[in-house]
């Protein structure tokens, strides 16, 4: 009787593992990133410039993943009073560049790399924005 009940318990728990397994690999296979650039309606050059790289990143590189989804890109003009609530939940104040991870905390901010390469090196600020898209993919 004990091994009956033991083989029915290692049975159940094998079964609840393999269901925990599965919903992991469904929530992966589903990522999304969500790439935002917030601005205010006066720009400078250096942001109009990571703006500019960034939609270029994503067409030449990530055109599949915007396509399908995978990938969002959206700019947000932070003077907008439409975009009130955006601008309190990811407390902008100014120009910047994030990715946030879907179905986790995790958001990835790209704006210091943004102004230091988009505009004088867009070569290095696209190969880190290419880097970081594929690494959280």
């Amino acid at each position: 009787m004990k091994k009956i009940i033991l083989f029915f318990t290692v049975a159940v728990l094998a079964g609840f593992a393999n269901v925990q397994n599965v919903s992991a690999q469904q929530s992966i296979a589903e990522t999304v990133l969500e790439v935002y650039y917030t601005h205010s309606t006066n720009r400078c050059a250096g942001c109009t410039a990571i703006e500019n790289q960034t939609i270029e990143t994503l067409n030449s590189d990530f055109k599949a993943e915007i396509e399908s989804g995978k990938i969002k890109f959206t700019a947000v003009n932070i003077d907008e009073a439409a975009n009130k609530d955006f601008v309190e939940q990811y407390e902008v104040w100014g120009s910047s560049l994030f990715i946030k991870i879907n179905g986790s905390d995790k958001t990835i901010d790209l704006t210091r790399d943004g102004f230091a390469y988009a505009r004088t090196k867009p070569e290095m600020f696209k190969e880190k924005l290419a880097s970081t898209l594929r690494a959280n993919l």
